[in-house]
């Protein structure tokens, strides 16, 4: 066999050869992440301390003090 068919040969070896192999990612690929559901936009937030709050107050209605205490 003269050198060129050889040389031939080993070119065609070597592309039959690095054709097979991974056919896909090289990696394990990562499950999926479930999301945590998501509240509505309608929803009121609840309480942080559970009292409720106080009513605003009125000027008017507070009793004047005198200073004594």
């Amino acid at each position: 066999m003269n050198r060129n068919a050889r040389l031939v040969l080993a070119a065609a070896v070597m592309a039959v050869l690095s054709a097979c192999g991974a056919k896909g990612p090289l990696f394990m690929p990562e499950k999926p992440v479930e999301e945590a559901p998501v509240a509505p936009a309608d929803a009121v937030p609840p309480a942080t301390d559970g009292a409720p709050a106080d009513p605003p107050i009125d000027p008017a209605t507070v009793p004047a003090t005198d200073g004594n205490g």
